[in-house]
């Protein structure tokens, strides 16, 4: 049995609060509330001057194989040795399942999809994080030419075996290429149909552990026919492939299709044991560090910007995470140990030097650089120096998780202080911004609490600058509203 990852978010316009069971709106914030109580690893107060980061991605493409099914090869739960002999009589090939250890100083070279086909990301959260998620994902732009012009799977972004494995596609027999993610509970109510492909790489113990791609479009299928998504699929259930094969496509729909509001085409990815629960995963660091900082590059600065028209809520879970895999995870998401890690991308040896910090840089919360007043950026609590400021302004704030609060602290002319509270989050509350309303010229200071250390930003611009906040450039799309009965 493969378990299928999903994830959700919710219609809205320029304000967003995203809940695990149900979505609300509020003005002038993007909030993600929590889940689960975790306990967040504590860094040391540190305040950083306004730093800038510079996306310089280098898209990498190589020739592939494009798979056609083979005979199919029996699986097991212990390793899987099997021989194969072509008409030359040249020496057998053995195809080998390695423990998950394997991976830990032998990391794949292929990722799961081309660089240059991806506009956005996230690495694996974990439940050390202010609000876990259980997979890592890489999202795909709606207004992308060479989708829109795209006519058949093959003029799609292809999908590569990110290791040599057997292919594990779920029961029932259509599951694999008609899995209904169902959110009718919300109001409005929505839901949309997937695919799923899995590839047996690894064992551990008595476990075999897949490597699982999720597909989601977020389309409800509802001009096409029930078995579309089937010709995005190569391969066939316990197919040998080898690290770098072509096993499907990825199918990007039009805006007109897809749902309506910050839902972002996606690939979900992890490692999961075979036939476990909703935390059976480790962090998929199974990549080569040139891969892994592609990936971070991507997930922190977005191609399209954070104001992307294919923008989706849970591209904030990547947003000022240190490179890695993994991010913040327990012993039980580790593959190559049962200790906790802050990041997760070697061999769980060398992470445990690495810094776990995240860092929200000030300069791209939403204004302009060139507009912007005052910036700062850091962990912990912090307390400005008096500021003048001469004309009326507003200020963005963001917070990586909560619970954190920002205060205005005024310096009246009468030599009275007077404090206002800006914005705050609560405890296991992930990354969430807002934008002040317009306030007077004056001289103020920043009074602002992170008592759990997550890391925060500010930036302080005119009132009448442009704000590029995001989820606001987002078309409308099929539904919700109005979306057909789910089939569930």
């Amino acid at each position: 049995s493969i378990i299928v990852l999903t994830s959700c978010a919710a219609n809205t316009t320029s304000t967003i609060t995203q809940n695990s069971s149900t979505f609300t709106q509020t003005s002038n914030s993007i909030t993600n509330q929590p889940q689960a109580s975790q306990t967040p690893t504590h860094h040391p107060t540190q305040i950083v001057e306004s730093l800038s980061l510079t996306a310089s991605t280098t898209a990498t493409k190589n020739t592939k194989t494009e798979l056609i099914p083979t005979v199919q090869i029996a699986s097991t739960v212990q390793p899987v040795n099997t021989t194969s002999i072509n008409p030359t009589d040249k020496p057998p090939v053995i195809q080998t399942i390695p423990d998950i250890s394997f991976f830990a100083s032998n990391k794949s070279q292929q990722f799961l999809v081309d660089f240059d086909h991806i506009i956005a990301g996230h690495p694996h959260v974990g439940q050390r994080s202010p609000r876990p998620h259980n997979d890592a994902q890489v999202y795909f732009s709606n207004s992308d030419n060479r989708w829109l012009e795209a006519i058949d799977p093959s003029d799609y972004p292809p999908i590569y075996a990110v290791a040599n494995g057997i292919v594990q596609l779920s029961d029932p027999p259509n599951y694999h290429y008609y899995n209904v993610i169902d959110h009718s509970e919300y109001d409005p109510p929505w839901w949309h149909v997937g695919y799923t492909i899995a590839i047996r790489v690894a064992t551990y113990q008595n476990h075999n552990i897949n490597f699982l791609y999720s597909m989601e479009p977020y389309i409800t299928l509802h001009n096409k026919p029930m078995d579309f998504y089937k010709d995005f699929i190569l391969v066939e259930d316990n197919q040998w492939v080898n690290e770098g094969d072509i096993i499907g496509y990825m199918y990007v729909p039009p805006f007109s299709e897809r749902l309506s509001g910050p839902k972002s085409s996606h690939i979900a990815f992890g490692l999961l044991k075979d036939k476990g629960g909703t935390w059976d995963v480790y962090a998929p660091a199974i990549f080569s560090e040139q891969i892994v900082e592609q990936f971070a590059n991507i997930y922190r600065n977005p191609t399209e910007g954070w104001n992307s028209t294919s923008y989706g809520y849970d591209w904030n879970r990547g947003r000022g995470l240190p490179t890695g895999m993994g991010w913040m995870i327990t012993g039980s998401e580790n593959p190559f140990g049962d200790h906790p890690l802050d990041v997760l991308m070697y061999d769980g040896i060398i992470d445990k030097t690495l810094p776990g910090a995240a860092q929200i840089n000030s300069l791209s919360l939403g204004f302009s650089e060139q507009d912007i007043l005052y910036s700062k950026e850091g962990h912990g609590n912090f307390t400005s120096n008096a500021i003048t400021i001469t004309t009326d302004w507003k200020a963005i704030v963001a917070s990586i998780g909560g619970p954190t609060t920002f205060n205005i602290i005024f310096h009246e002319n009468s030599g009275q202080i007077r404090k206002t509270q800006m914005f705050s989050t609560r405890p296991q509350q992930n990354y969430a911004m807002s934008i002040s309303p317009k306030i007077n010229p004056g001289q103020v200071s920043f009074e602002i609490l992170d008592e759990s250390n997550w890391g925060w930003a500010i930036a302080l611009a005119p009132a009448n600058s442009p704000i590029d906040m995001p989820g606001t450039l987002i078309p409308e799309g099929y539904c919700p509203p109005g979306c057909p009965p789910s089939p569930k």
